[in-house]
């Protein structure tokens, strides 16, 4: 028990100790407050949770407080973190988590803040909160609206009646359709991030790695094709019957002869989208960071966010475009693994089956069709037979790695599934084109010229690589 010694700080410590100790021997000695059994006890735990989330926020908001006070670097502690770490003995980021969610509460999310203090909203939304809403100094500008246009009033709605998993879904399509360039900032570093190390190790093989959402999706998706249900007698963990399942994708790809065809091998991903925003993803492409201040001055500016500083300039408000259903926020979103950038919807949208799906006032499926708009068959052979790899200058990827790309855009430019108007790209340089809105035209010889969008050519050097100088004006540097 603390001692009370008449000081604010010491009365609410001394209350909170005493409440505690009562919860605490109510629980390990149920019959020394009338027997916690069944029904009761289950109110109780569902009340003690609450308190639990409650404190949560609470703890959080004062450590930003406690932090900005500045009395913990007398001891010549690095961070108000690191104190917290050494004197609670949690771990350092986790108390970093606290102070962060402490100060977003306080400098961005004052709804979010009442209604956790009030026991509204759980600690698991609040983090959703803190670290997929208010993220940016866009979304924080989002926020400002009402709750007819979806601004923080109709989030915390959400977050008190959904679910962790369902509230932290509709925040990612929020934060999507708020600011769509964060998204395409985080999808560029993601790329620049992703890496498979495959080293041989005593007793075998050991696999690092980190993959796009794309990637990880779809190699998810090729594992959970080859994985049959366990036979009964069947001891292995889910782990370890995913790595045999990696081992079989590998052997079909090289039993089967696939690397080296013409076979036209597509990744099986379902993105679903309203058609008014795939038209605009593809007519709008991916934004130019540069005139927006750059990549690095936007990480600034996030940062920002984060550390509580303080933004100048009239909140603009937050306009959702129309769409039927505002939950999903007309974000585009790969079935499974949550929204992508508008860059990758574009570029799938290139070469891949659209099936139009038609949905009544209560989402009824009135009709479905398909628009047979890709390189199949005869025409996916004649432009494999004509370009023979990826002709991207410097690539020599096989079909089988391969997609064909519509240089005039099935979309964007209402552009005919023909044979001439279509070039054979790996899957990564498919990408590259239209990251970077690369320009392909027919060369007076009958092949392919490239530019970039200030309309460099891009040209292959010795070797078969890209020149580097070249490449350096795709980033927009």
């Amino acid at each position: 028990m603390v001692a009370v010694h008449g000081s604010a700080a010491d009365g609410v410590v001394g209350v909170l100790t005493v409440a505690v100790d009562a919860v605490v021997e109510g629980v390990r000695q149920p019959s020394s407050v009338g027997g916690l059994l069944g029904g009761e006890a289950l109110d109780v735990l569902l009340n003690l949770v609450e308190q639990v989330d409650r404190l949560s926020a609470a703890a959080a908001w004062l450590s930003a407080s406690a932090a900005e006070d500045g009395m913990w670097a007398a001891d010549g502690s690095r961070s108000f973190a690191h104190w917290l770490a050494a004197r609670t003995g949690m771990s350092f980021v986790r108390a970093r988590e606290l102070v962060t969610t402490g100060r977003v509460l306080r400098a961005h999310l004052p709804g979010t803040s009442a209604a956790a203090l009030a026991g509204v909203v759980g600690r698991d939304q609040v983090r959703t909160m803190v670290t997929v809403v208010a993220t940016s100094e866009p979304r924080c500008d989002a926020l400002a609206a009402s709750a007819e246009e979806c601004g923080e009033e109709f989030l915390v709605e959400h977050a008190a009646q959904d679910g962790a998993d369902g509230f932290r879904r509709l925040a990612r399509r929020w934060a999507a359709a708020a600011d769509p360039e964060a998204d395409e900032r985080g999808y560029r570093e993601a790329c620049d991030r992703e890496f498979v190390g495959l080293a041989a190790t005593k007793g075998g093989y050991h696999l690092s790695g980190f993959l796009t959402t794309e990637h990880g999706a779809a190699v998810d998706a090729a594992l959970d094709t080859v994985m049959t249900a366990p036979a009964p007698d069947d001891r292995r963990t889910t782990q370890q019957r995913r790595a045999q399942g990696l081992a079989d994708v590998a052997r079909l790809v090289l039993d089967h002869g696939l690397v080296g065809t013409g076979a036209a091998v597509r990744p099986h991903l379902d993105v679903v989208v309203d058609f008014e925003t795939l038209r605009r993803a593809v007519e709008a492409g991916a934004p130019d960071l540069r005139d927006a201040g750059g990549a690095a001055e936007r990480r600034v500016a996030e940062r920002r966010v984060v550390e509580g500083g303080a933004r100048t300039g009239a909140r603009r408000p937050f306009r959702l475009p129309t769409v039927a259903e505002v939950d999903r926020f007309a974000v585009a979103e790969l079935v499974g693994a949550g929204p992508v950038p508008q860059t990758v919807l574009a570029r799938l949208a290139c070469d891949s089956a659209v099936s139009r799906l038609v949905f009544g006032p209560d989402s009824q499926v009135i009709n479905v069709g398909r628009a047979e708009r890709t390189y199949a068959g005869p025409r996916r052979r004649a432009v494999v037979a004509r370009d023979g790899t990826c002709r991207y200058p410097g690539c020599t990827a096989p079909p089988a790695l391969g997609e064909i790309h519509h240089v005039a855009e099935w979309v964007r430019d209402g552009g005919e599934t023909d044979v001439n108007t279509g070039v054979l790209l790996c899957w990564h340089h498919h990408d590259v084109v239209h990251r970077h809105h690369v320009q392909i035209r027919r060369s007076s010889g009958g092949g392919w010229s490239f530019t970039s969008r200030h309309g460099v050519p891009l040209v292959a050097t010795a070797g078969g690589r890209t020149d580097a100088g070249r490449l350096a004006v795709l980033g927009g540097g």
